[in-house]
């Protein structure tokens, strides 16, 4: 068995008078995430996931309190400097735990990404993801540069990778995290992706966190594609605990073997069936006894190799031998 605690913390950004940001409002901007954040702390979180541009505020001086205009974000971007990031660190080391910071940041080369950067229960950067395909707009009207790899940040609860907003879209992106084979994708966005969602989590056998600003659902997603969690509508906060110790079988030759394991360690293991895709996901509740070696000791292939058996027919190019 292994659990971690994560929570969302979705919600409205705050407004400015603008249209730039100040040093008040910086300290404001931290303020006002930093009690946002503080309705779930008493569930101790494992990880805190936070939505994208999370700290970008609206300038109630425009018209219906607008976004930055876009000659203005690179100046935010620069301007923040770390300041935000530190008031973050300071609840991660007090709290013991990880923190996203999923924001424009100024790379080591002078240029602005679309990043995640995690910080760690020590208030350090533990990893951080750039954005692989900002939107063009992103890019011609804010300069944003586009980042080259998938993320793959081994913590102390499990292997976590990452997708920001608009790569949901692609299918390069999705590829390399699901080569990855992480235990938890983080995915901070503006929008919310609909069936991409479900379909990262399945295709990467991997559970998906979907922290996505309002009025949009945030979302948790278990490695069968199943949403397991969500926002309501009245507050933008999820607290679950999550089995990071599972695997994936399929229900082919295997439905007598699953009734077999289920009677060896009853509520020792979880035996979940989404229904319409044939398959289960397996968690270890023992102690000692992982998800996996508890399908080698009854002989039960994972999804990946009941699929690999399958298609051993087929040549590389896909092509019917």
């Amino acid at each position: 068995m292994r659990q971690a605690v994560v929570s969302v913390v979705s919600g409205h950004p705050l407004q400015v008078a603008g249209p730039q940001v100040t040093d008040a409002d910086f300290s404001t901007i931290i303020d006002h995430w930093s009690d946002r954040i503080s309705r779930i702390l008493p569930d101790k979180p494992d990880l805190i996931v936070l939505p994208e541009l999370f700290d970008r505020p609206v300038v109630s001086s425009q018209p219906a309190a607008e976004h930055l205009r876009p000659e203005h974000r690179a100046e935010f971007a620069r301007s923040k400097g770390n300041r935000v990031q530190a008031g973050l660190a300071e609840i991660a080391v007090a709290h013991r735990t990880y923190i996203t910071v999923p924001s424009y940041r100024i790379a080591d080369d002078g240029t602005i990404r679309n990043s995640i950067q995690f910080l760690g229960r020590d208030g350090e950067v533990a990893a951080t993801y750039d954005k692989m395909v900002p939107t063009p707009a992103e890019i011609a009207d804010v300069g944003v540069q586009p980042g080259s790899a998938v993320l793959a940040a081994d913590f102390d609860f499990g292997r976590v990778s990452a997708a920001i907003c608009f790569d949901l879209n692609f299918e390069q992106v999705r590829a390399g995290v699901a080569a990855v084979k992480p235990d938890l994708i983080v995915f901070p966005s503006a929008y919310h992706g609909g069936l991409m969602q479900n379909y990262w989590a399945l295709s990467c056998r991997s559970y998906f966190v979907g922290c996505v600003s309002p009025p949009n659902r945030s979302t948790i997603i278990n490695p069968t594609g199943h949403e397991v969690a969500s926002t309501s509508t009245y507050d933008w906060l999820i607290t679950r605990t999550l089995n990071l110790d599972y695997a994936l079988a399929h229900l082919d030759r295997n439905r007598e073997k699953l009734l077999r394991l289920k009677a060896e360690y009853g509520r020792g293991v979880l035996i979940e069936d989404p229904g319409l895709v044939g398959m289960v996901l397996v968690s270890s509740l023992t102690d000692g006894v992982t998800a996996d070696e508890m399908l080698a000791q009854f002989e039960i292939g994972d999804l990946d190799s009941y699929f690999a058996e399958s298609t051993a027919h087929l040549d590389p190019s896909g092509r019917l031998a």
